[in-house]
């Protein structure tokens, strides 16, 4: 969730290397690129970016009832902010041909720390996402990867900023030091995240001035709108105080009306919602319009006592009109003190921070309303759904990998238990599953459990896990007994072979797309061997290393990866991701086509790579490339024997290397020269 705090004792420097290792490469700035028809990708991202809470476990039915109206508020909240997150991100696509070319980052702050010599070791912090999207880029031969380019920055928010000290000097972070990856790109040198600190906007004295400004003149504000107020209920009140007071607001009202048309402003630059329709945007119109209608209307009564006080005769029309702009003030101020109001009672009910701006604008429309009221006198008067739905609905929260688990254990599940009792059984673990990292810890130890043929479901009688029907642990619980030796012995209490499929009238039943489960990576008995290969690139670490020296088992035959060149292992982002998309492609692929599908990689990244990098100016990694040959082959050539295959080299590789150009992310409209860095951008219609 964004802006998630810490809850444990790690260091913003070991979580921000952790990011690094996942996010970054080398000294390359990475983008993730999504065609025009993909922004559901997108949207899946977030949402899993920005998840909704789930009603806890062990309440009593009137704390669960409470529980879950809080939770639909807040799935309300959370789908708006989604939405504008979304908005935000895509909108950004005028600056790269209708393409998507995006990565994420995140900013921490440390909350309880004002050394910027020890921010990156503290251990309070708040965590939030950054979207960093491409904009300028270099055309220089002697620079590609345009890192000293302007990139736009879209906050969780949906702030958008045009470069990185536009993030840096107007972000709405809370108060404390922000510890950043160097203008927002994951680089490493020598395996080692480089950051950058920054004192959030909200801790400068600038903003501690302001924020003392706003409080000061929302306290005036209150004290002018008393004296009015004592005046309506027939108090008498002297000329002075009265005069002091109609200064106090009119003061009050023209500070209010600034503040909220520089709030206005800095939306309208950061492409926020200024539609009235918006609710914070709401609040900043009706300050704006309160504010200028008030001041004309004690302008316009100032203007009419003065010509009573001279003696000149005053017109109908003049009365009317006078009247007019004091109704009108009473109007827009009643309407923005009515929903100030409502405002702060809703912010105070979800929890939220009320800020000085909050109290200064309620107290801007309370003194205008009081005093056009007094002036106005003076001149006249969640649903239940099927299992299936049930299911699908919370299997589209998952990552990839924790969705690959999941898969398998429902399959499983129901191939040993039936269809009806085993989605049962699925959707109970569903709603009293404490944490999706339990598919994640599956993940970890998958193939030691396929070697050891051992099967887990879901289990039958709460949250948990049943190996081979017979012995019930946890992800975790595995986890630390297989990696760490932690623990008893799960697996060794497991005598039971792999349960057979369940019978419906007499006969077993397996579903027809059945998780094969039979490709895995063997990993080398001897990791130290990896520092015998010469390491080419920058970016070779210990999981890349230990991919080269690992064997993909598909369909029971063994295909050693260090047999393929290093073309491919050189430009590997991520080593994890790339284990995926191999057992992704192994799960549906014989082993020779397999084998097929590793050499075309091979020789794509050998031959076609360069050119590809040069026209499209951003890096494609090792495993996109390997991800969409294979579904290609998928795709257009399901069925063809290998020989068949071997004659549609040109065609596999010419279509996959047109693919990649289709989505070129640099517009053919006339670029221009940025005027903040050395690039140049276009921006097309959308």
């Amino acid at each position: 969730m964004a802006g998630q705090a810490s809850n444990n004792k790690r260091t913003i420097r070991e979580v921000q290397q952790t990011f690094a290792e996942s996010l970054g490469y080398a000294n390359e700035i990475i983008w993730d690129l999504l065609s025009a028809n993909q922004a559901h990708i997108l949207k899946v991202k977030i949402e899993n970016l920005i998840q909704d809470p789930v009603v806890p476990a062990g309440l009593n039915a009137g704390e669960r009832e409470k529980a879950k109206a809080k939770i639909e508020k807040q799935k309300a909240a959370n789908k708006d902010m989604r939405e504008t997150f979304f908005n935000a991100i895509w909108s950004q696509c005028k600056y790269s041909n209708r393409q998507s070319l995006t990565s994420i980052f995140y900013v921490m702050v440390a909350t309880d720390e004002t050394d910027h010599t020890k921010a990156a070791s503290a251990t309070e912090w708040s965590c939030h996402p950054v979207v960093r999207v491409r904009r300028c880029i270099s055309i220089s031969e002697d620079s590609t990867n345009s890192s000293d380019c302007c990139m736009v920055f879209v906050d969780d928010l949906g702030r958008v900023y045009q470069n990185w000290m536009a993030y840096v000097e107007s972000n709405e972070l809370p108060k404390g030091i922000m510890v950043a990856p160097r203008r927002g790109v994951y680089n490493l040198i020598n395996n080692v995240v480089q950051l950058e600190t920054w004192l959030t906007p909200v801790a400068t004295t600038k903003r501690k001035v302001l924020n003392a400004m706003d409080t000061t003149t929302a306290v005036t504000g209150l004290a002018a709108a008393s004296v009015p107020l004592l005046g309506l209920l027939a108090v008498p009140i002297a000329g002075p105080v009265m005069a002091a007071a109609g200064f106090a607001a009119l003061a009050c009202g023209g500070y209010g009306l600034g503040r909220s048309a520089s709030q206005l402003v800095d939306r309208g630059t950061h492409e926020q919602s200024i539609s009235i329709t918006d609710r914070t945007a709401r609040n900043h119109w009706l300050g704006v319009g309160g504010g200028t209608v008030a001041l004309g209307a004690a302008g316009a009564t100032t203007l009419l006592t003065a010509a009573t006080n001279a003696g000149r005769e005053v017109g109908a029309i003049t009365q009317l009109t006078v009247n007019g702009m004091n109704i009108s003030s009473i109007m827009i101020s009643g309407t923005g003190l009515a929903n100030g109001i409502v405002d702060l009672v809703l912010k105070y009910m979800d929890g939220d921070d009320i800020s000085a701006m909050d109290a200064l604008q309620l107290s801007a429309s309370l003194v205008l309303f009081t005093h056009s009221v007094y002036n106005f006198k003076l001149a006249s008067t969640i649903i239940n759904e099927t299992t299936n739905n049930r299911i699908a609905t919370y299997r589209e929260t998952l990552s990839n990998r924790q969705r690959r688990m999941f898969d398998k254990l429902s399959k499983e599940t129901i191939r040993t238990r039936g269809a009806s009792t085993g989605k049962l059984d699925i959707i109970r673990n569903v709603n009293e599953m404490p944490s999706r990292k339990e598919f994640n810890d599956l993940y970890k130890i998958n193939k030691q459990l396929n070697q050891k043929g051992i099967r887990p479901t879901f289990a039958a009688d709460g949250p948990g896990l049943i190996l081979n029907n017979e012995v019930k642990t946890s992800g975790a619980e595995l986890r630390a007994n297989l990696q760490h030796n932690k623990g008893p012995d799960v697996l060794g209490k497991v005598s039971q072979p792999i349960p057979e499929s369940h019978k419906v009238n007499g006969v077993r039943s397996t579903p027809a797309a059945a998780f094969r489960s039979d490709a895995w990576l063997s990993a080398p008995t001897n990791p130290t061997l990896a520092n015998q290969l010469d390491r080419t690139h920058s970016n070779y670490g210990e999981g890349i290393d230990i991919l080269r020296l690992s064997s993909l088992v598909c369909n029971g035959v063994m295909i050693a990866l260090s047999s393929y060149g290093s073309s491919i292992f050189e430009h590997i982002v991520n080593a994890e991701s790339f284990e995926t998309a191999l057992l992704s492609l192994a799960d549906v692929l014989p082993e020779d086509v397999m084998k097929f599908v590793l050499n075309m990689t091979e020789i794509f990244m050998q031959d076609m790579w360069q050119d590809l990098y040069n026209v499209l100016h951003f890096y494609l990694p090792s495993e996109t490339v390997l991800y969409h040959i294979g579904k290609r082959v998928l795709d257009n050539y399901s069925g063809y024997t290998i020989t068949q295959l071997h004659d549609k080299v040109s065609d596999i590789l010419a279509g996959v290397r047109k693919y990649f150009l289709s989505l070129n992310p640099n517009s053919n409209e006339s670029r221009q020269k940025c005027d903040v860095c050395p690039g140049y951008y276009s921006i097309c219609d959308l």
